[in-house]
């Protein structure tokens, strides 16, 4: 009897043995947080918003020739007198071939942004024009009007744009309820939320490996790159 129970309890640690071993070589991919994976949907959200809301129809021609963008669904002013603004977001690269890469976590912050009066939180997309401005802020962040240069995107942009080097470092469009809010961005910092990443991804990975070197993907970001992705034919 006494060999019997031995036995079950060999073959029973045997069995905890190979679940272990086949939990730490399984590379399926982890679940993702609800929080990072409500950003990544809520990104989608407002760029489908803004591209069809007349009053944003220009950010396609931005959009079209982009270097990356960073979209933040929700960006608070906490305070009139007090600084407190920010939100958090993501970015991504867009490729020679217009397709566009996985998502890295970023927040922008910093006392000096200024929505417009009134204005308590805004839906705020800023498109990168070249590659020294969007490469500072994956290797290490950057400061609005220090780093970069910004500016609203304007309704006098067409299509017909004569080169990119006529573009400022970065444009931005802001959304308060279907309205094309006035802000400012000087003084904003934009820097990776690297806790974020490692949420969604169940690893670390750096932003450069995730937007420009494509180690990883996600299956939930393929609402925001169809949102993002503009047709030839836009102008």
């Amino acid at each position: 009897m006494r060999r019997m129970v031995l036995m079950a309890f060999a073959i029973l640690s045997l069995a905890a043995l190979l679940t272990g071993c086949y939990g730490a070589y399984n590379t399926s991919a982890p679940e993702t947080s609800v929080y990072e994976q409500g950003l990544v949907d809520k990104a989608a959200v407002v760029v489908r918003g803004m591209r069809q809301d007349p009053k944003f129809k220009h950010i396609e021609v931005y959009l079209k020739n982009a270097k990356g963008v960073l979209v933040l669904p929700s960006v608070i002013k906490a305070g009139f007198i007090y600084g407190g603004q920010g939100g958090n977001g993501v970015l991504l690269a867009r490729g020679a071939s217009g397709a566009w890469s996985a998502p890295a976590f970023y927040t922008l912050g910093g006392g000096s942004i200024g929505l417009q009066i009134g204005v308590q939180e805004a839906a705020i997309v800023l498109v990168f024009m070249n590659d020294k401005a969007f490469k500072a802020a994956i290797d290490t962040g950057l400061t609005i009007g220090a780093d970069a240069t910004a500016a609203a995107g304007t309704v006098g942009v067409t299509g017909e744009v004569a080169s990119p080097h006529t573009f400022k470092d970065v444009y931005y469009f802001a959304d308060v309820g279907g309205l094309f809010a006035g802000l400012s961005l000087e003084g904003g910092v934009i820097h990776v939320r690297e806790g974020l990443n490692k949420a969604y991804y169940g690893q670390i990975y750096t932003p450069r490996q995730i937007v420009l070197e494509h180690k990883v993907d996600a299956r939930g970001a393929t609402m925001l790159k169809e949102a993002l992705t503009v047709p030839e034919r836009a102008k």
